[in-house]
């Protein structure tokens, strides 16, 4: 098995390759699914990552003007049950990063909660 996904590497790879897909001539939407279906088909971990994956599909969903009403009830739900924040103490997450993420997921929370007003 390949080394589990990290924080960071997420928050590299899901944009990166999002603008890939783009980059190769697929509208935003056909961009996302593909990603759904990257990340599900050649992730290891996929079920320890989902939920991160799901609010980064969520954000890249508001910055291109894509989001589904799916997607954004799915991340608003991860945000909003903290299980994403416990999973990573349970991980060790110091709490000056845990900071910086929960900062994060609130971001995302706002842009998702203002999409479309």
């Amino acid at each position: 098995m390949l080394e589990p996904m990290t924080y960071e590497e997420l928050r590299a790879y899901v944009p990166k390759d999002f603008m890939t897909f783009m980059s190769e001539g697929l509208t935003p939407v056909q961009a996302a699914s593909r990603l759904i279906d990257e990340y599900e088909i050649q992730t290891d971990d996929y079920e320890d990552v989902s939920w991160l994956f799901t609010v980064l599909l969520a954000e890249l969903g508001v910055s291109y003007h894509c989001l589904s009403e799916e997607v954004k009830a799915e991340a608003l739900g991860i945000i909003d049950n903290g299980k994403l924040i416990e999973a990573w103490k349970q991980d060790g997450v110091s709490e000056s990063e845990l900071e910086l993420r929960s900062g994060y997921l609130e971001e995302v929370k706002g842009k998702l909660l203002n999409y479309g007003s």
